[in-house]
Order: structure tokens, then C-alpha cells, then sequence
């Protein structure tokens, strides 16, 4: 796999537990666009198309749209893979502050897999979450 690609799927689960974070300030930065002091009235009406339009532009947001289906498959990646390959992924690229390296996991027994085929383990999640990334 090329480098470019393990990158991508490193910085995707780094970014995991801050993507909901981040699409909700998205959609509240569509929904209520800067307004200068004084420019609008507190009692004045939302107009309906005005407020689909922004649901639509919600809806076909490029960047919102990349950030829900890469939290979607990271989630069901997550959910589908054995236990020794969810406390890989977890403990060395998505835990903000880790403890272990792949070579500790191994060593301390927290995964119950030789280091070569803790590596294996790793890359068949990268390659499965990056496929998942192209379509």
C-alpha cells in the first residue's frame, strides 16, 4: 500500500473521536451564518426557503459528507474485527495519549499475538479502511 494511503487511514483514526465534534460545528456554521451586530432582528421570521437551502447545502456538503462516511466506516470496521485487532487500532492511533507500542502490546500480553502477526493484523484494517475511503 502506498504511503500516501497509510497516512490518510492514520490521520482518519486519529481524528476519530473528534469527527462528530467537528460536523456538528459544520452544520451550525451553515445553518446560522455570520450576521454583523444589529443586521437582523431577533423577532424577525426565518424565511422557508431560506432554511432549505441550507438544509440542502448540508445535505451536499463535500466535506461533511467525507466526514460521516469515514466515521461510518471506521465504526463498522471497528465493530467487525477480532479483539486483538480493535485494541491495536485503539491503543496505538486513535487514543489521544497511548501507553504501548505494537512491540509492548506484544510483550506485556495485552494482545495475544506474535508481533508479525499483530503487524499483518494492522495493515489488513488499513487496507480494509481504505477501500472503504475510495468508494
Amino acid at each position: 500500500m502506498e504511503k500516501w494511503r497509510i497516512e490518510r487511514v492514520r490521520a482518519v483514526l486519529k481524528d476519530f473521536h473528534y469527527m462528530e465534534q467537528y460536523l456538528k460545528k459544520l452544520e451550525w456554521e451553515i445553518l446560522v451564518p455570520y450576521q454583523e451586530a444589529g443586521r437582523r432582528n431577533s423577532n424577525e421570521e426565518i424565511r422557508l426557503d431560506v432554511l432549505t437551502t441550507n438544509f440542502w447545502t448540508i445535505h451536499t456538503h463535500m466535506l461533511i459528507r467525507d466526514l460521516k462516511r469515514s466515521s461510518f466506516a471506521v465504526k463498522k470496521l471497528l465493530e467487525e474485527c477480532d479483539n486483538d485487532t480493535e485494541t491495536i487500532i485503539n491503543e496505538l492511533y486513535i487514543k489521544k495519549f497511548t501507553q504501548y507500542t505494537m512491540q509492548g502490546l506484544v510483550n506485556q500480553r495485552i494482545i495475544l499475538v506474535s508481533l508479525s502477526t499483530a503487524k499483518r493484523l494492522r495493515d489488513r484494517f488499513f487496507e480494509e479502511l481504505d477501500k472503504q475511503l475510495d468508494f
